[in-house]
């Protein structure tokens, strides 16, 4: 077997893992292997991740006792020592919310998690002892000292991480969703560096998660501190695909609909490619390795981009007529790519390196010969909706391809299943977002600095000056 694990760093980065292992738990239910789920003979299957948030962010989530508790307690040390009557008074928990229909009835990104972890994966960072003067965990040093303060009581890798990389027979890589700028973006990153050392040679794939675009909507502070994190991640990860609002939001595809403001809406479209590259992971077609490899170039290019085409359907040309064409092909397949960056998919002429995975869509007939097949997976499982995955992909048929006119989904029946095609690449279309986070770097006066050494920013600019350099010369 050979195992993943994951690891979740910050509000927004859970926010998406949570429609993350929603999306798996549906997969899982008829395909479920080892690759992300524990198996543990006379235990419940959970995911094998670890999860790292503020307390205040964790709301209701369940925990893996609910599956094995009888709700009566029953068990107790106590009864041992008292033999009269007992009476238990629970305060009532926050409620979970199931109605995907409201999303403005989610406080907590607990409140749509349906998939039970275990109760050691869950995990509260608190920058009360080690933050800031008021406690807090604002920006990426601030994560930096309070992972430094931790660690310096006991080392972080030991007990419940440890527990799951020494039950691995043979562990393939490490999968981490972090934010992409504040204390838990530095955490995340002194994590990874820890991991790092301990395991020289482990692929990390990132998944970098910010709830707005970076350019435009960022405020400083936050561009500065994305500027950090790329440059410091880049000699730690292997691959790093950053999750940003789609932009622009109103140019998006036709059948789906996402409100600019709603991280819930937003979070769901960004698990979607989560789970459409760990996807060739579960179903043993790639593994962790091999993928970053092909699309990296071997970790050269580290930085990478993901667009879907949800329910994306190519007509079949007709020998005869010729028709439709391959230029009206192309066309379909532009307007109904959408990538978590500004990056459109008309924008990349060239890759460095890339891997399109295709699950039930029709494009195969099109597009498998215009890729080496290392570099096109078919599969024709689609993807299982679940039950509170938010209802962004609208017009979509009982098979899961979008119907030819946009509009509302017909029915709830309609949307249990979806078509995707997607794509993971290297190429230029990057360089505008690392031309922004090099300016940000280039504000040395900026008070967001006074806890840096000069020679540590300048250090941060020429990484980012490298990485340019590199995605110019594709």
């Amino acid at each position: 077997m050979r195992e993943v694990i994951t690891l979740q760093f910050g509000e927004n980065a859970n926010y998406v893992g949570a429609h993350y292992w929603n999306l798996q738990e549906t997969y899982a239910d008829e395909h479920r292997t080892g690759e992300l789920f524990t198996q543990r003979s006379n235990k419940p299957s959970v995911p094998r991740a670890l999860v790292f948030d503020a307390v205040g962010n964790f709301g209701a989530q369940a925990l893996e006792e609910d599956l094995q508790s009888t709700g009566n307690d029953e068990i107790d040390e106590d009864q041992a020592l008292w033999a009269g009557a007992k009476e238990v008074h629970r305060q009532p928990l926050y409620p979970k919310h199931t109605d995907s229909t409201q999303p403005t009835r989610m406080r907590f990104w607990s409140d749509f998690a349906q998939t039970k972890l275990s109760p050691h994966a869950m995990h509260v960072v608190s920058g009360v002892e080690f933050g800031n003067s008021l406690g807090e965990m604002n920006t990426f040093q601030e994560g930096l000292q309070v992972f430094a303060g931790t660690d310096s009581r006991g080392d972080v890798l030991e007990g419940n991480f440890r527990a799951f990389a020494e039950e691995c027979d043979h562990l393939q890589g490490f999968q981490v969703l972090a934010d992409a700028f504040g204390g838990f973006a530095g955490y995340g990153s002194a994590f990874m560096a820890k991991i790092r050392d301990e395991y020289p040679k482990t692929p990390i794939m990132l998944y970098s998660v910010g709830r707005t675009q970076p350019a435009r909507q960022l405020r400083n502070v936050q561009l500065m501190d994305a500027a950090i994190s790329v440059a410091t991640n880049s000699e730690i990860v292997s691959m790093s695909v950053p999750l940003f609002t789609p932009t622009p939001i109103t140019k998006l595809n036709a059948h789906i609909h996402i409100t600019n403001s709603d991280f819930y809406q937003i979070s769901a479209f960004m698990a979607a490619n989560v789970a459409q590259w760990s996807h060739c992971l579960q179903s043993g077609r790639r593994i962790m390795d091999e993928i970053i490899g092909q699309v990296t170039q071997q970790e050269y290019y580290t930085l990478a981009e993901s667009l879907l085409a949800p329910g994306l359907h190519v007509p079949e040309i007709d020998r005869r007529s010729g028709l439709p064409t391959l230029a009206d092909a192309d066309k379909t397949i532009e307007t109904s790519f959408v990538g978590c960056s500004s990056t459109a998919v008309n924008q990349i002429s060239t890759t460095a390196g890339q891997l399109v995975v295709d699950r039930g869509t029709s494009m195969h007939s099109m597009l498998s010969d215009r890729y080496p097949s290392h570099a096109y997976l078919k599969d024709p499982v689609s993807v299982q909706l679940p039950r509170v995955f938010p209802q962004i992909f609208q017009g979509i048929d009982k098979q899961g391809f979008l119907a030819n006119s946009p509009g509302p989904t017909p029915s709830a029946e309609n949307a249990k299943q979806l078509r995707m095609a997607g794509l993971l690449c290297t190429s230029p279309a990057s360089l505008d977002y690392l031309q922004q986070l090099h300016t940000a770097v280039k504000t040395e006066h900026s008070r967001h600095f006074k806890d840096y050494e000069r020679e540590t920013v300048r250090e941060y600019r020429y990484t980012l000056d490298r990485m340019i350099d590199r995605y110019s010369s594709i």
